[in-house]
């Protein structure tokens, strides 16, 4: 692949999904991520409205089992912490991959949530 090629025939589409598919450790997004106007822009950006989690072009089998050791290290803490007569807070497992098919179930279960509340008598605002 002749990048100087791409670039003389305006093949802008290619470079750009050629750029978006770099690993997040490479140095160009670490020029970008330093870039002082670029960060300005960034920290300008209202909050998401999802938590994070990684995308699923990102996450492997050894990335599940790297997460399910991460996970039980910190049942472990705090099963550490409660006998030895601590309150454990809660434990926040480390985030996985979110697809449409995971916001489809949820939203399907808050309509059977819904559909099961007013059954019962209860209105939208009592949930």
């Amino acid at each position: 692949m002749d990048l100087a090629l791409w670039f003389r025939e305006r093949r802008w589409v290619a470079l750009l999904e050629l750029i978006d598919g770099l690993p997040s450790a490479s140095r160009l997004n670490e020029a970008i991520s330093n870039d002082p106007d670029l960060a300005e822009a960034i920290a300008s950006q209202p909050e998401p409205s999802e938590p994070w989690s990684p995308r699923i072009a990102d996450y492997s089998l050894t990335n599940v089992i790297l997460i399910q050791i991460v996970d039980s290290l910190k049942a472990l803490q705090q099963t550490q912490i409660a006998a030895a007569g601590g309150k454990p807070g809660h434990m926040k497992p480390f985030p996985t991959p979110r697809t449409a098919i995971d916001r489809f179930r949820e939203a399907q279960e808050q309509e059977f949530i819904a559909e099961m509340a007013g059954l019962l008598g209860f209105s939208p605002g009592d949930y």
